[in-house]
């Protein structure tokens, strides 16, 4: 098929404005009279609250609001409290607020709330929390032998048994994953406003979800939702970070109460221990191969930790566990655990990059023991067609192979070649791939065709990644115009149709659809409002290439401008709408090949080309594509080379910050080489995929396999340390 404005290498039309500055982020916004909000957090992992004195806290110059966990006697829809009631889970848990005259006001009478702790023992990791007596993070957990499991979920498919006593070599290994920041730039900032005559809260915030904060916050704040509007504010970064609410009820109640509009900017340090970062886990794998590498069997048991509260962890990393392969024995068992930890969230594609980090290391252990190649024993098992995958939903097409093929074929994989031993430095090669589950959720769209021909284009998706002008290619696509002559608008809760919010890779998949079929729907409009003056029946009339033709008839046509305004004369604006809840089943696939060199002396890693590979359905927009792909897989360097949070021993994080919190900064990124598999598919907009998520997943696990075609030492945790590879060489443990 040939397209006109799909497929073209597109500017980010929101670029010019954020590279000038003028972008209002967040913290930018302020109202008249607008008051400071700010937080006690709690000093402890875990303890019970005997006593919250905020008496010096209200008398102090400045204050006009101070609440505490009594203003909230329910949680989010997550199941976190806004501000701790009856007992602190981690460290720097939300304790009281106040709002004051200015921030350096808030702040000090904030720190002038008194708490009376009762310190409790904390549980640090997720196999103390899972042994029995272990202290119970929540004190109602219905199960006396292990109270601190959030969730469970289980896969099981064919006999595991038999196959195992089938197999002919059975390999088990145990891998683990840490907790790490998403790395946003923008932290947390929120600004509530109330009127007082209507009742009507109004709430700036930086989120993925404006639709989602405003169901929270009329649950929290006992309003309808008819009184609350979430304008949801260009943001700074969030990667899985802002999904949910964090101090939007905290402002909201501190100016219901205050009677001015109050704003909340969350510290560095406050974003680092008190949000929701990505949380650590331990995965314990079994699997059963033939001699040829073929897997038959496959045995797991996943340990998410999900922080002090409860996470959806363990649903998705039981689903994810065989890995973009055909395994027809399975027996998965994935837990949410609770830990005296933050509430864990997603950092892209939530448990995908911890649990291919243990698959695909395993699976080059298998293939370094049968002596096969790497690429091949992915190829030999790569899923197919019918092949099911992912919890058991059905494979759609063909695909899997040919992105690893190709990312090794890109990359150079007949180059390999292990070092000679000679030198401090050695080079390797790494193969991994991945997958992600594309989904829809709730997608709607309005478009209007306005009288000069132009098309204007409304969502209610946060434009996190350039989505906004892949939505304007789908528009100038349909109906056969230039970009430049499609206007998208992100409106807010009151000025937009209803979307899930912006993660899951889910919104140039859903709402792009949605967008295309607001379109079509505009079109039929238009073909309708026609009909009696051109003397066709509407099903005759074409709107296509910026013209309104009769089908089959040669003629005078009308320009899109002349036709817009004639029908808006018959039937008034012309308003596209597009709706949709679900989409065929997808899957994404990933592949990556990293190539380091490894200082046998020190334990440095450098990676110095990372090859990837991705199935994209359609590539509505290549440059913005491959700009999520590399922008992916650098945090996926960063997870598996660097990034972890360190906690001390009464459970304080102490690299809470930039500078401490490693992240790879512009010198320790590799040459990028990126192709992207283009094979439409039905139900996305002509053929598009989700592509943020998938090119994280498999990052890690290539860089600790290319570290072991260096060296030849494993490295089973994360991240890969140097001190990790000297003492494995040395023959430490």
């Amino acid at each position: 098929m040939r397209f006109t404005a799909v497929g073209k290498r597109v500017p980010r039309l929101d670029g010019p404005e954020k590279v000038a500055g003028r972008t209002q982020f967040g913290a930018d916004i302020a109202l008249p009279g607008m008051l400071w909000g700010a937080t006690l957090r709690s000093t402890h992992a875990h303890a019970r609250i005997v006593r919250v004195r905020t008496d010096k806290a209200t008398k102090m110059p400045g204050v006009l609001a101070v609440i505490t966990g009594q203003a909230f006697p329910t949680s989010d829809g997550e199941g976190v409290p806004v501000l701790a009631r009856d007992k602190v889970r981690f460290q720097g848990e939300a304790v009281a607020a106040v709002a004051a005259e200015t921030e350096e006001q808030a702040r000090a009478a904030a720190s002038a709330i008194e708490v009376d702790y009762a310190p409790l023992p904390y549980v640090a990791d997720v196999r103390e929390a899972m042994k029995r007596g272990a202290t119970r993070v929540h004190d109602e957990s219905e199960d006396p032998k292990h109270p601190n499991i959030a969730g469970v979920a289980e896969v099981k498919r064919g006999d595991v048994e038999a196959a195992f006593a089938a197999a002919d070599l059975v390999f088990e290994d145990t891998f683990e994953t840490p907790w790490v920041h998403q790395g946003f730039l923008e932290p947390h900032v929120s600004l509530a406003a109330m009127d007082p005559a209507s009742g009507r809260l109004t709430v700036w915030t930086s989120t993925q979800a404006q639709f989602n904060q405003r169901a929270d916050l009329a649950n929290l704040l006992h309003l309808p939702m008819s009184h609350i509007r979430v304008i949801g504010l260009p943001v700074g970064g969030a990667f899985g970070g802002k999904n949910a609410v964090c101090v939007e009820p905290i402002a909201a109640e501190l100016a219901r109460r205050a009677g001015r509009p109050v704003k909340v900017v969350v510290s560095r340090r406050d974003d680092f221990f008190a949000t929701r970062p990505c949380g650590a886990s331990v995965m314990e794998l079994k699997t059963g191969v033939k001699k040829d590498g073929t897997l038959v069997a496959l045995q797991a048991r996943l340990l998410f930790d999900t922080g002090g509260y409860p996470g959806a962890q363990h649903g998705v990393g039981a689903s994810l566990a065989q890995g973009p392969y055909r395994v027809l024995n399975m027996d998965v068992k994935s837990y949410s655990v609770y830990t005296n930890r933050p509430p864990a969230g997603a950092r892209r594609a939530l448990t995908s990059p911890h649990v291919h980090f243990a698959l695909e290391s395993q699976l080059d252990i298998i293939a370094h023991a049968l002596g096969i190649d790497p690429l091949q024993i992915r190829l030999r098992n790569a899923l197919r067609k019918g092949d099911t995958a992912l919890g058991g939903m059905e494979m759609p097409y063909t695909v899997a192979g040919k992105v690893i093929r190709t990312a090794a074929e890109k990359a150079g994989w007949q180059r390999r070649r292990r070092s000679s031993g000679r030198g401090a430095k050695a080079r390797g090669f790494g193969l991994a791939a991945g997958h992600w589950s594309v989904w829809a959720g709730a997608s709607s769209a309005w478009v209007q065709v306005n009288e000069d021909g132009t098309i204007s284009v409304v969502t209610g998706a946060i434009n996190l990644t350039g989505t906004n002008t892949s939505f304007a290619q789908i528009a100038a696509e349909s109906f056969g115009i230039l970009v430049e002559r499609v206007t998208v608008h992100q409106g807010d809760t009151d000025t937009s149709p209803r979307n899930d919010g912006s993660w899951g890779s889910r919104v140039l998949f859903g709402v792009g659809e949605a967008v295309r079929r607001a379109c079509e729907d505009a079109k039929r409009q238009l073909a309708e409002g026609l009909s009696e003056e051109m003397g066709v029946p509407a099903d005759r009339i074409l709107v296509s290439e910026g013209q309104v033709s009769v089908r089959g008839k040669a003629g005078r046509s009308l320009t899109l401008a002349e036709a817009a305004s004639r029908a808006a004369d018959y039937r008034g604006a012309i308003i596209g709408r597009g709706a949709l809840s679900d989409l065929p089943f997808a899957v994404a696939v990933a592949a990556q090949v990293a190539e380091v060199e490894v200082d046998r002396e020190t334990g440095q890693v450098e990676v110095k080309r990372l090859t990837c590979s991705q199935d994209v359905g359609r590539a509505i927009n290549p440059m913005s594509v491959e700009g999520q792909v590399e922008g992916a897989a650098s945090q996926g360097i960063g997870y598996g080379l660097c990034e972890e949070y360190i906690y001390g021993t009464d459970g304080t994080l102490l690299n809470d910050n930039f500078m401490d919190f490693r992240m790879p900064t512009s010198v320790d990124h590799p040459q990028y080489q990126v192709a992207l598999i283009e094979e439409g598919l039905d139900g996305g907009p002509f053929g598009a995929k989700g592509v943020g998520e998938p090119p994280l997943v498999p990052t890690a696990a290539a860089i600790a396999n290319a570290v072991y075609d260096a060296v030849g030492v494993r490295v089973k945790q994360l991240p890969i340390k140097p001190e990790s590879i000297v003492r494995a060489l040395s023959g430490g443990r």
